[in-house]
């Protein structure tokens, strides 16, 4: 019989000194690929049931593998000469030993953050204290492989459950300890502390965090170690990954903490409703008299003028991340050079991610980053936009995924690919934070399940989504923790 379960993972002690230097991180070969395992703890590695080879493969978020009878898998990195990983999730058939020691054996040290001990580009050990594994490369990652982008921290709530491979046991604690990533802070609390400081992005995966004197509060003497420890962990240069689920890893300095991104979805769009301009930006008097370029947000729609024309359509702010979605509507002067803030207009239809500083906002995409000084309300109302779906409406999806969405009685969907159909079940969710409809998918058409080009749509659809229908009933927006996909509405009924 075969179940899921959690692998708790638990640290080793203290590796001992590598063989031969470890190479810099920049100049050591690629880990990702898949490799054979040929030893363990200097000895042969025994072959899985039905002789199947033992592998892992290290991806660009975690790790996969079979060890001779289980399939599991993890996250996990590599950084600073180490592998650090998460626990491991793993079925869990019984196959007797010697298979099932091997197997325990090779999950515990890849939980230990253990040392990456290179033999030449395609020869690999990974080792921590007396114990070893020696990988040899046997192929690399697949060319059509789902490739899951890590998000930038600006704007989320992480709440850990485990520092350096143990999970944590605070008595009384309700949760274990939150960081919290905003425009340019970053607060992290526990039980037994509050901390503040400033932090950076320095990469696509990579933050640096600077904090100040932590604020102390009464709790008890299990707890205030473990508080004491996390304080130390997050600071300075760290790495991380993000999984597709939410899951988080943040490793750095020998330190490595897992836990789960906290999911907001659009509970806090009406906060962030309000007139904004650049901060610092050019005045009225310096443009000539020209009114400077401003934003408005409302709770399903926003407002765009870039200091010539203005632009209109609507919008969704999910997990701190604004999705627009233009009606068309427009105007079309002539702007005179200067007039127009392309940059401010660039990042903002650029679906940036949103983080608060004082009296504001701070957006960054890809496309730059824009402070944003709020001067005021937003508009009341939303200009006659709904988020309800009634059966007989039927979209068709923009992009290049292409598609139909056909909402049937009895609160079915269908959902239409070149590859095939995939139908299922939707309700209202109006009391989750996550959104206002929750999809729940069937099997897709095997067709579509071999396709890889054709899940990020089908993944769109599954789970919390948000909507936003315009007013004349003919565009609409959805929303998700898979991103947005922009729509025109073909059919009200």
């Amino acid at each position: 019989m075969f179940r899921l379960a959690a692998l708790l993972l638990v640290a080793s002690a203290c590796s001992s000194a590598p063989s031969q230097p470890v190479e810099p991180e920049s100049a050591s070969p690629d880990l990702r690929g898949q490799w054979r395992i040929i030893a363990l703890d200097g000895r042969a590695a025994i072959a899985g049931r039905e002789a199947r080879p033992l592998t892992i493969t290290f991806y660009d978020h975690g790790y996969g593998g079979f060890a001779g009878c289980n399939g599991f898998g993890g996250q996990g990195l590599a950084h600073e000469g180490r592998f650090y990983g998460g626990f491991a999730m793993s079925t869990a058939m019984a196959c007797g030993q010697p298979l099932d020691g091997q197997e325990a054996s090779v999950q515990r040290l890849l939980g230990t953050a253990p040392r990456i001990e290179w033999r030449g580009a395609d020869r690999v050990a990974l080792v921590a204290g007396d114990r070893r594994i020696e990988f040899e490369r046997n192929a690399p990652l697949p060319r059509d492989r789902s490739v899951i982008p890590t998000i930038p921290l600006i704007g989320t709530a992480l709440s850990f459950g485990a520092l350096d491979g143990r999970a944590i046991e605070m008595p009384g604690a309700r949760s274990g300890p939150t960081l919290t990533v905003e425009g340019e802070r970053f607060t992290l609390e526990t039980p037994c502390l509050r901390q503040e400081g400033s932090w950076t992005q320095t990469g696509p995966d990579a933050v640096n965090l600077a904090p100040e004197r932590p604020t102390s509060r009464a709790c008890g003497s299990a707890s205030r170690g473990q508080s004491e420890a996390w304080a130390q962990a997050m600071r300075g240069p760290l790495r991380y990954r993000t999984g597709p689920n939410g899951e988080v890893l943040l490793a750095g300095g020998g330190h490595w903490m897992v836990g789960d991104l906290v999911r907001r979805g659009s509970s806090d769009a009406a906060s962030l409703a309000g007139r904004y301009e650049v901060e610092g930006g050019p005045t009225a008097a310096q443009r000539n008299g020209a009114r400077p370029a401003e934003l408005i947000l409302t709770r399903n729609a926003y407002y765009l003028w870039d200091g010539c024309n203005r632009t209109e359509g609507l919008a969704i702010a999910f997990e701190r991340q604004l999705f627009l979605h233009g009606s068309g509507v427009t105007t079309l002067a002539y702007c005179q050079p200067g007039r127009d803030e392309e940059r401010f207009k660039q990042i903002i239809l650029s679906e940036p991610r949103i983080g608060r500083i004082p009296n504001g906002l701070l957006l960054s995409s890809p496309a730059g980053t824009l402070r944003l000084r709020r001067t005021g309300d937003a508009l009341p109302g939303t200009g006659g936009v709904t988020t309800r779906l009634i059966a007989g409406m039927r979209f068709t999806l923009l992009g290049q995924q292409g598609g139909t969405l056909a909402i049937l009685p009895g609160n079915r969907f269908r959902l239409t690919q070149a590859c095939g159909v995939t139908d299922g079940s939707w309700r209202s969710a109006p009391g989750e934070r996550d959104g206002a409809v929750r999809f729940g998918p069937g099997r897709p058409a095997p067709a579509c399940e071999r396709n890889l080009a054709a899940r990020p749509l089908q993944n769109a659809f599954l789970g919390n989504v948000d909507l936003v229908i315009g007013p004349n009933r003919d565009i609409a927006l959805f929303a998700g923790r898979f991103g947005a996909l922009r729509a025109r509405m073909e059919r009200w009924r």
